[in-house]
């Protein structure tokens, strides 16, 4: 007799989402686009806030160009959240095979429901790009479970020199892609999940409340946003600079030795003069790490050296 429930799990596609492995995210999106798009008509749809490096070019945009796609944008509120009326008008006037949504600094996006919603009803496939969020899609919260694939960055979450990991859906997506690096999944297992995410959130919960607590917060500087999700385990905690010294103060604190980044600092060609908000936003971000390296004690020369420099930045 056929047994009506087994003994133990049997079935090879339950709760699979096949996950390949490459040098980077940017090549392991690549590979999904050359064996997704049909032609050079099936237009890939991306958010407007899009860096560039001078060294390393635009992680999102160049998978796109270099199998020949046509690139589309849509627009973004001011705490980079998609602004979903804009997308369904992008959607709805032009054609578009993939539309990528972006968790910025592993915040997650709010409206990822309706955002599948639009891409469903135009037959787009979403990719959610969880670069900066590799543990935020592994919280149990909303990140990562709408997309059709999802995009990771390893080396921004472990301390890896490199490394990039596309997990699918389902098996469906799967035409030929082929991963790189297949040994990156041993070694993402070498460590605790649960204790990095853990330092990450206590790193940003306890320096979000100690810069809102100088006399500078909302003279000088003002989060991006000031609260973290429940769900979300940050990449970094950004603020907005209310003057036009972000670079002096980055390059300040560097020299300090105190590791500040500024993400998308410069956005690609495309969008510039397109969408303005988005464009003074880049001017003006710093983000502060709160990685697990990162020590409580080493909080309080970190705020030191952000509040001289910030001085500096209203005597010039």
């Amino acid at each position: 007799m056929r047994p009506i429930v087994t003994k133990t799990a049997r079935d090879q596609d339950t709760g699979r989402r096949p996950s390949l492995f490459y040098g980077s995210a940017r090549e392991g999106m690549r590979d999904f686009l050359a064996h997704t798009l049909a032609s050079p008509d099936d237009g890939v749809l991306l958010p407007a806030f899009i860096g560039l490096s001078p060294r390393e070019g635009s992680g999102v945009l160049d998978p796109v160009l270099s199998v020949g796609a046509q690139a589309g944008f849509y627009n973004l509120n001011p705490d980079l959240t998609v602004d979903v009326d804009d997308l369904e008008r992008r959607l709805s006037t032009d054609s578009y095979r993939v539309v990528v949504i972006i968790h910025y600094y592993g915040r997650t996006e709010p409206r990822l429901a309706a955002i599948r919603t639009l891409a469903d009803a135009t037959g787009a496939l979403v990719v959610e790009d969880l670069a900066h969020g590799f543990f935020t899609a592994l919280s149990g919260g909303t990140a990562g479970r709408h997309g059709h694939l999802n995009l990771f960055s390893l080396h921004k979450m472990f301390p890896f020199d490199d490394g990039g990991m596309v997990q699918y859906a389902t098996t469906d997506l799967l035409r030929g892609q082929a991963q790189t690096r297949p040994e990156l999944a041993q070694r993402i297992l070498d460590y605790d999940w649960a204790t990095i995410a853990r330092a990450r959130r206590e790193n940003f919960l306890v320096l979000s409340e100690r810069l809102a607590a100088l006399p500078e917060c909302g003279r000088d500087f003002d989060f991006l946003w000031e609260h973290l999700g429940d769900d979300d385990v940050p990449q970094t905690l950004p603020v907005r600079i209310l003057s036009d010294r972000r670079d002096a103060i980055y390059a300040g604190m560097n020299a300090d030795g105190y590791g500040m980044v500024s993400l998308y600092h410069t956005l690609i060609e495309q969008v510039r003069g397109r969408f303005e908000v988005l464009e003074e936003l880049s001017r003006h971000i710093i983000n502060f790490p709160v990685h697990q390296d990162v020590r409580v004690a080493d909080v309080d020369g970190m705020l030191e050296s952000f509040r001289r420099h910030l001085a500096m930045g209203d005597q010039s």
